[in-house]
């Protein structure tokens, strides 16, 4: 490995070399060592960030934020998210846990949804102190419960204003519900969710915003509208370039299919999962030019893919019911992409918001979901890389057709029960993981924290709500918050290009 000096370093990244040796001490730069008096930095190290470092801020609008994974992201990248929506509650409370965020429940004030203008708002905010709190000035996100959909435009704008002095934001973004889209869905071409991208549009046009990102899951590319195939990626396009009344339209980066869809392990997310994100940059700043990231892993990339191994398998290990939340760091040499991961999954690299204590020992939602003896029965014959279907065929082929009676549904399903593999990045972690995902080793599902960690969330990240709800509920459980969720890592490579755009343009 190539190493260079702290003064070296100091002028790549453009800071003092008195920050460059801080982080040294500090521990956050990975593969940083000491040799005599001086500080050895590996060369292809890259400048910690710090989430508590305030300089000229590059500002979000999140929409159909989820837990916040996107959010984590560009924070890593180097954006705040102002205002964020969400809607259920369990997830609005991780997002606000793990973020700082101050949880506006419009429920609780439907009349600030039928306000039109600024002036109307303002009359009905000044009359009721339990709302004062939230629009006066504060430097935390502040979250919206409820329907972006009936959030009207004015309430944005006068949040804005009134609780960060501004009137606009550097970028919009939205990733939303995707069931009607996804190749799982019943994907119909009449559904009201078909709709919802329009938001994201609707508050970039409302707050002129410089840019916006959407995602999407791959089935949209192939979504049909008006009976043909595909027609609904074209329709979303399209929408996303119309004007507004006042004349504010954007134009997209990209929308070759070859570009706009992403894979995840691409980033240093250890899962296969593939998703679109289409980037819209404001009309009115011709010199806005947005290039999507290369891969920083992978065949194309610098490092080797993070596998499942590399992942989670420094967590403690449980049997079904077993719960530990006392982290112990892994002893021994690990690989180059794997340093990577840890310096954000442990917070080396970039620090825990402030509100949160986060220790070296500090884990949680590490509990080991319960079994059947005829699941675990299951389980137990089920190899890295079959799932129920395949064990199925496997020991039906072997005759074994008594333990196939003892312990296999009368139902058979192909995506349920997937043992994952040590040596690769895991498949797609879906809302379903519970049911789809089984530990490489251990004879059990997964936890959220190895759930988590396959979608590269940090291990600071507090999750909310209850560990297992039924998926009919309303309420996301910890799982379904997770699979959910845009992976951190790949979103921190997208929010990166973000800034190296806007910072470009100036």
């Amino acid at each position: 490995m190539e190493y260079r000096s702290a003064k070296e370093a100091a002028q790549a990244w453009k800071c003092d070399r008195s920050l460059v040796l801080r982080y040294c001490r500090e521990g956050r730069i990975s593969g940083a060592k000491k040799a005599g008096n001086s500080w050895l930095i590996p060369s292809n190290a890259s400048k910690p960030f710090d989430a508590r470092k305030k300089s000229r801020e590059i500002t979000s609008i999140d929409l159909f934020s989820g837990p916040g994974g996107l959010a984590t992201g560009f924070r890593w990248a180097g954006i705040k998210p102002l205002i964020a929506v969400e809607w259920i509650t369990s997830t609005a409370l991780t997002y606000c846990e793990s973020h700082g965020a101050d949880r506006l429940v419009l429920a609780e004030f439907p009349t600030l949804l039928d306000l039109e203008n600024e002036k109307d708002i303002d009359l009905y905010v000044k009359g009721r102190e339990e709302l004062k709190r939230f629009m006066a000035p504060s430097d935390a996100t502040i979250l919206l419960q409820g329907d972006v959909s009936l959030i009207p435009a004015a309430l944005i704008r006068y949040i804005l204003r009134e609780r960060f002095g501004t009137t606009t934001v550097d970028i919009v973004t939205g990733g939303a519900p995707c069931e009607s889209f996804s190749m799982a869905g019943t994907r119909k071409e009449i559904d009201y969710r078909n709709e919802l991208f329009r938001n994201i549009l609707r508050v970039s046009q409302a707050v002129n915003a410089r840019a916006f990102l959407f995602e999407n899951v791959k089935g949209l590319l192939s979504k049909k509208y008006e009976g043909k195939r595909g027609r609904m990626y074209q329709v979303v396009c399209d929408s996303f370039e119309e004007a507004d009344d006042e004349g504010v339209s954007y134009r997209l980066a990209s929308r070759d299919k070859d570009v706009v869809l992403l894979k995840a392990a691409d980033y240093g997310v250890p899962q296969m999962r593939e998703r679109l994100f289409l980037v819209g940059m404001n009309n009115d700043d011709p010199t806005l030019s947005f290039e999507y990231p290369p891969p920083s892993h992978g065949p194309n990339g610098t490092y080797p893919y993070v596998t499942v191994e590399e992942a989670i398998m420094d967590l403690p290990p449980l049997k079904p019911k077993e719960e530990n939340n006392e982290y112990c760091p892994q002893k021994g040499k690990r690989s180059k992409q794997q340093d990577v991961f840890f310096a954000y999954m442990r917070g080396e690299r970039a620090l825990p918001p402030a509100h949160i204590s986060f220790e070296k020992t500090t884990l949680s939602s590490h509990l080991a979901p319960g079994h059947t003896q005829k699941m675990l029965k299951r389980i137990e014959n089920i190899l890295p890389g079959e799932s129920m279907k395949t064990a199925y065929e496997r020991l039906s082929a072997e005759g074994k057709d008594e333990l196939i009676r003892e312990c296999f549904p009368k139902k058979i399903y192909g995506a349920r029960n997937r043992r994952l593999k040590l040596s690769e990045p895991s498949f797609t972690v879906t809302s379903h993981c519970l049911d789809e995902m089984v530990h490489p080793t251990q004879d059990r599902g997964l936890t959220p924290r190895e759930a988590a960690r396959l979608q590269s969330f940090p291990d600071w990240y507090i999750f909310q709500g209850d560990y297992v709800q039924f998926h009919s509920d309303p309420e996301e459980d910890r799982y379904e918050q997770v699979g959910d969720a845009i992976p951190p890592l790949l979103a921190k490579a997208l929010g990166e290009s973000l800034v190296a755009m806007l910072e470009s343009a100036g």
